[in-house]
C-alpha cells in the first residue's frame, strides 16, 4: 500500500512538473498608449519569394502614441506572456507574419524594435482580408480598387534636365481615397550606381484622388548616371478598414499598387 502511495505521489509530482513546463497561456494585455497598426498591400505585378509568386503582403507592428517614431512588438516579460502574434486571412489562405528585428533606437519605450511581415497569394480588389492580433480576431479591410496609370506609359523615357513634367494620370473614383506615388530603382536589391549612388529620398509623395498629378521637379533625383536609370514608378490607392472592437487604439488599411517601368535620364 505504501509503495502504491509513493508511486501515486511520484506521478502527481510529474504531472505538476509537466504543467509548470507548459509555459504562458495568455497574451500580454494592451496598455495605455499601445497602438496596433496593420497594413495590407496588393500588387499589380507578382514578386518572387522562395520560388513562389505572390501578389500581396501584410505588415504590422505596435507603437506608442507618445513616441510615434518607435515601433515593434512588446517584450513578453521573460516568458510570462505569449509573444505578440499577427496572422493574415484571405479567403481560404492563412499566413503568420514573421517579425524581423531592427536596431532598437528607443529602448525606453519597452517595445522590441521589429517589423512583422508575411507575403500571401492574393489581395484582389474587393476581397475582404482579416488580420488577427493575439486574441483579437476581427480586424478587417475590404481591399480597394487598383489604380491604373494611363500616363506615363510603360517603357517611356524622361530627361530630368529637359524640364519636361512627369505627369501621372489615372481614373479617379471620388471616394476620398488616399493616393500616393513613389519612384525607386527597378532592381532595388541588386548593387548598382542607380541604387547606391543616387538619392531617392524625396522621390515619393501623396495627393488627392483627382485623376492627375504633376510630380514636383525637385522630387526627381538630380544625380543620375550618364546612362540614366531604369525605375519603377508606383501609384498607390489606400482605404481604411475596421479594427477589432477589443483593441482600444489601432488602424488597419488596404493598399493597391500599380507599377509602370520607365527610364529616367539626366
Amino acid at each position: 500500500m505504501l509503495k502504491n502511495v509513493g508511486r501515486l505521489a511520484g506521478v502527481f509530482a510529474a504531472v505538476l512538473a509537466g504543467a509548470a513546463c507548459l509555459g504562458p497561456d495568455e497574451y500580454r494585455p494592451l496598455g495605455e498608449g499601445d497602438f496596433v497598426r496593420v497594413s495590407v498591400y496588393g500588387y499589380s505585378d507578382p514578386f518572387l519569394r522562395d520560388g513562389v509568386e505572390f501578389r500581396a503582403e501584410a505588415e504590422a507592428h505596435l507603437k506608442h502614441v507618445d513616441n510615434i517614431n518607435a515601433f515593434g512588438v512588446r517584450d513578453n516579460q521573460e516568458g510570462e506572456y505569449l509573444p505578440d502574434t499577427f496572422v493574415v486571412h484571405s479567403g481560404s489562405e492563412e499566413a503568420k507574419l514573421r517579425c524581423f528585428l531592427w536596431k532598437d533606437s528607443y529602448p525606453e519605450d519597452e517595445l522590441v524594435a521589429a517589423m512583422c511581415r508575411a507575403p500571401f497569394l492574393d489581395a484582389a480588389p474587393g476581397r475582404e482580408v482579416r488580420v488577427t492580433f493575439n486574441e483579437f480576431h476581427d480586424s478587417v479591410v475590404l481591399m480597394p480598387e487598383r489604380p491604373t496609370l494611363s500616363s506615363p506609359e510603360q517603357d517611356s523615357e524622361l530627361s530630368v534636365a529637359s524640364g519636361e513634367d512627369l505627369v501621372l494620370a489615372w481614373e479617379p473614383l471620388g471616394k476620398g481615397d488616399e493616393m500616393a506615388w513613389s519612384l525607386q530603382p527597378f532592381d532595388a536589391d541588386a548593387p548598382s550606381p542607380c541604387r547606391d549612388d543616387v538619392s531617392w529620398d524625396h522621390a515619393s509623395g501623396s495627393m488627392d484622388d483627382e485623376g492627375s498629378f504633376v510630380v514636383p521637379p525637385e522630387a526627381l533625383p538630380a544625380d543620375l548616371p550618364a546612362e540614366g536609370c531604369r525605375v519603377s514608378l508606383y501609384l498607390r490607392r489606400g482605404r481604411d478598414g475596421t479594427m477589432d472592437p477589443g483593441i482600444p487604439m489601432g488602424a488597419i488599411s488596404g493598399f493597391q499598387y500599380h507599377e509602370v517601368q520607365m527610364t529616367l535620364r539626366p
